[in-house]
C-alpha cells in the first residue's frame, strides 16, 4: 500500500515540476527547450490511467486479480481490469522507455533541476505502474 502512495505523489510531484519547469523562462539568447518535458508529460498518461484503474479496482472497489477471489460483487471490476491490462502493460512499458529516452536531453542542471526531476519521477512513475501492471495479472 505504501508503494501505491509513493507512486501517487511520485506522478503529482512530476506534474507539479513539470509546470515549473515549463513556466521558467529561458536566460536571453538561450533557446527555450521544453521538447524532453513535454513528451514526458504526454507519456505520464498511461501510468496514469494504471494508477486510477488500481484505485477503482483494487482499493475503493475491493476486488481482485483473480476472478474467484473477486466474488460475484467484483467481478465487473475484474473484467474492467481484465479488459484493459494488455493496452496498460503496452501502453506503460512504451512510456517507461519514452520517458528514460527524455532523460537524456536536455536541460540539464542546476538551471533546470526541475525539468530532470519532472522527467525522472515520470520514468518512476512509468516503472511503478509496469511493476502494478505485472504483478496483477488478471487470472481466471
Amino acid at each position: 500500500m505504501e508503494l501505491y502512495y509513493f507512486w501517487g505523489g511520485a506522478h503529482a510531484a512530476s506534474l507539479v515540476f513539470g509546470v515549473i519547469a515549463f513556466l521558467r523562462r529561458s536566460p536571453p539568447g538561450e533557446a527555450r527547450e521544453i521538447g524532453a518535458i513535454i513528451v514526458s508529460l504526454v507519456a505520464s498518461i498511461p501510468p496514469l490511467i494504471t494508477w486510477l484503474l488500481v484505485l477503482k479496482v483494487f482499493i475503493i472497489g475491493g476486488s481482485s486479480n483473480i476472478v474467484q477471489i473477486a466474488g460475484p460483487a467484483g467481478t465487473s471490476l475484474w473484467s474492467l481490469w481484465a479488459r484493459a491490462w494488455l493496452y496498460l502493460l503496452y501502453g506503460n512499458g512504451i512510456a517507461l522507455l519514452v520517458t528514460g529516452l527524455a532523460m537524456l536531453f536536455p536541460p540539464y542542471p542546476p538551471e533546470r533541476a526541475s525539468s530532470v526531476a519532472s522527467r525522472a519521477l515520470a520514468a518512476t512513475a512509468a516503472g511503478v505502474a509496469l511493476y502494478f501492471t505485472f504483478g496483477l495479472f488478471p487470472s481466471a
